[in-house]
């Protein structure tokens, strides 16, 4: 335009701009023909920021807990003995308060029968930041790992892993690493409002006895526990989700942790269940929200194949930006989560915790059946996430996303039903599989191995 009244001098037609108030009505072949791709210079981000958590650290504790010289971190070993110390080095330098007995970071107690048949002592390992809100003064949330493990071969292991050591990289130095690292970066970013304690667990494999020991002897009221997050197995994610399980405990966990993927790119499965997988069952027992975080299932668990190697470093540092903003919103959450267990004696009411289980009891099942279980699939029944290679489960002809109802006359409703009934069985076994395969029913027959 030119001129004081404004005269159009210039008629034709322009490359169209991104405005939404443009819209292109000709056919698509002659848009494409009329108007060539704009071509967008790539630029540099104005800045690089470096990564909250680094791989090189959570690494260098992985290799020490699973390192030959720990020898499997078993029960009553100078290994685990070792291993607890170097957790409470890692309070102190980060400026943890202790939380254990006589004002130290040990929380000693005694397991009945260790691997000799004979009373073993321990020691759970605790730090503490204080919160800073005065009227939140008596609550806490809960940052938990196991730093256990099998030794050589107790009480889980295979019989032809006997005296052999069981590094435990994934299971569970990758959850005591992650578990260091955060609070590392939750001590940097300033005191919280409500106080966080952070507690390696000892003997977990025995049968989540120093969990079960805590929640009977806790630093602060476990009445007053706003919710736990337990960290066992995290260290395989790879290009797979987060599984959370026991996200049914309280009905904002799947808010939250939907919440934590969305903010960190971390793709999660939100299980409802816990399966006594690991020791957030000791405190549901006790009416506490708690939730598991972990990765996948994978061949080397319980075996002496289970090494740091194997370890994905960057999967870490995922798990760790994700668990962070769990832990973070417990701290900062204004009321309680909505506690959603099922009261005592109702339907759905969690299973006595193993915590219960004498020394041999422990031990668990002695036969291997070879599926890795779905533990996003919520039944009924119990899902094939993969079948292992050479097992009895493959011999036998069951594939991936089959979907087994019955073992012999027995229901299987899920999970803990599959586990309880491999407790009870023999190797030399043979169980018939009632299955549904693409929704048709078949029935398989599988002849159980000794572990």
């Amino acid at each position: 335009f030119e001129g004081e009244e404004p005269v159009n001098v210039l008629k034709g037609q322009w490359s169209p701009s991104d405005s939404p108030l443009h819209v292109n009505l000709r056919p698509a072949t002659a848009r494409a023909a009329a108007i060539p791709p704009m071509a967008l210079k790539t630029r540099p981000a104005l800045a690089d920021l470096p990564p909250v958590f680094s791989q090189k650290a959570l690494m260098e504790h992985v290799e020490f807990l699973a390192s030959p010289k720990l020898a499997g971190r078993g029960l009553g070993s100078e290994g685990l003995a070792s291993a607890s110390r170097y957790i409470a080095e890692r309070f102190q330098q980060i400026g943890l308060e202790p939380g254990g007995d006589n004002g130290g970071y040990f929380q000693k107690f005694t397991i009945d029968k260790g691997p000799q048949g004979t009373p073993v002592e321990t020691a759970n390992v605790i730090g503490v930041m204080r919160g800073t809100k005065a009227k939140w003064k008596s609550q806490s949330a809960i940052l938990s790992a196991h730093y256990d493990h099998l030794g050589l071969g107790w009480p889980d292991g295979r019989k032809t892993d006997e005296g052999k050591p069981h590094p435990g990289a994934d299971d569970n130095a990758s959850g005591v690493s992650v578990m260091i690292e955060l609070a590392k970066a939750l001590k940097v970013s300033g005191q919280p409002s409500r106080t966080l304690i952070f507690i390696a667990f000892s003997a977990e494999e025995a049968g989540l006895k120093g969990s079960a020991y805590y929640a009977d002897h806790p630093k602060m009221p476990l009445d007053q526990v706003i919710g736990v997050i337990n960290l066992d197995t995290v260290g395989r994610l790879g290009n797979d989700k987060i599984s959370v399980l026991g996200t049914g405990t309280a009905s904002e966990w799947p808010h939250i942790f939907r919440g934590a993927g969305f903010v960190t790119g971390v793709e999660t499965r939100l299980i409802p269940e816990s399966m006594q997988s690991s020791d957030q069952m000791s405190f549901i027992s006790k009416n506490v929200p708690a939730i598991q975080l972990f990765t996948t299932v994978n061949a080397d668990y319980h075996r002496t194949t289970d090494t740091a190697d194997k370890i994905d470093a960057a999967g870490l540092v995922k798990v760790a930006s994700f668990a962070r903003e769990g832990i973070a919103y417990l701290a900062e959450r204004e009321t309680p989560l909505t506690n959603t267990i099922p009261k005592p004696g109702g339907a759905g009411t969690p299973a006595p915790p193993a915590p219960a289980l004498s020394g041999d009891q422990a031990q668990g099942r002695r036969v291997s059946f070879g599926t890795v279980p779905d533990f996003a699939f919520t039944g009924p029944g119990v899902r094939a996430g993969g079948v292992v290679p050479g097992s009895p489960a493959e011999k036998a002809g069951l594939k991936e996303g089959d979907v087994m109802m019955k073992l012999d006359a027995t229901a299987m409703p899920g999970l803990q039903a599959f586990s309880d009934f491999l407790k009870t069985a023999r190797a030399g076994q043979t169980v018939s599989v009632s299955l549904l395969r693409d929704g048709k029913p078949l029935t398989l027959s599988v002849t159980l191995v000794e572990r």
